[in-house]
């Protein structure tokens, strides 16, 4: 089997954000380059381990950043239907984590409104979003929430994980929407903090509509 980078990524030695990894757990892969597989050993959501030919190891890769020859997860932003989101935070310096709200709508009509955040405390003023592992989502109006989630056992999720694309962005990657699962806030992903709500109600609100939009529209406003 022949994998190829169809983006700047990282091989790493566990499925994790690789911004969270030492320099020695992590190796960079520039677009375009190509490995051969022995054998695919695990799979973990998005993540898949796999053995290198040639005694190169075993390294975990982030699928969408792959070509693998197979069918994959879709990281292709399609037409979307009418649920649409909105992460809304009120950025400031502050040693304390800033909690922000992501909104559903559909026609045009909120939905369901829920108390989300993005980012660590202490990282969520204006322009932390460079920062890797540490600043909120980036902002933009035409970021995309997959609608076909995955449950990771990766410790910080533990539950279901919805890849928000395109990824990578400013030096931003492999983030998504989650629970606020270990210690409050995130790497970088849009993570609601009350968990029994999302599970009770994000969640059954995307299964609900996975059959006839692959993907939700997002806007990432702060103010």
């Amino acid at each position: 089997m022949k994998y190829t980078a169809t983006t700047d990524t990282i091989l790493k030695k566990a499925p994790v954000q690789g911004s969270t990894l030492p320099e020695d757990q992590k190796v960079n892969v520039r677009q375009g380059k190509t490995y051969d597989i022995e054998k695919v050993i695990e799979n973990d959501g998005l993540h898949s381990q796999v053995e290198l030919a040639f005694d190169a190891g075993s390294w975990w890769i982030f699928l969408p950043h792959w070509d693998t020859g197979e069918a994959k997860p879709d990281v292709t932003p399609p037409t979307t239907g009418i649920v649409t989101a909105v992460f809304t935070l009120k950025q400031a310096h502050s040693p304390y984590l800033i909690n922000g709200s992501l909104t559903f709508f559909e026609d045009g009509q909120e939905i369901l409104k829920v108390v989300a955040t993005s980012g660590i405390n202490g990282f969520q003023y204006p322009g932390a979003h460079t920062i890797r592992g540490k600043g909120c989502l980036p902002p933009a109006n035409d970021w995309k929430i997959s609608t076909s989630g995955y449950n990771l056992a990766t410790k910080g999720v533990e539950g279901m994980f919805y890849h928000i694309t395109p990824d990578p962005r400013q030096g931003r990657g492999e983030l998504g929407l989650h629970r606020d699962a270990n210690v409050p806030g995130s790497s970088g992903c849009i993570v609601v903090r009350d968990s029994n709500t999302f599970n009770a109600e994000v969640v059954p609100l995307i299964d609900k509509i996975k059959n006839k939009q692959s993907q939700i529209n997002l806007s990432v406003v702060y103010t």
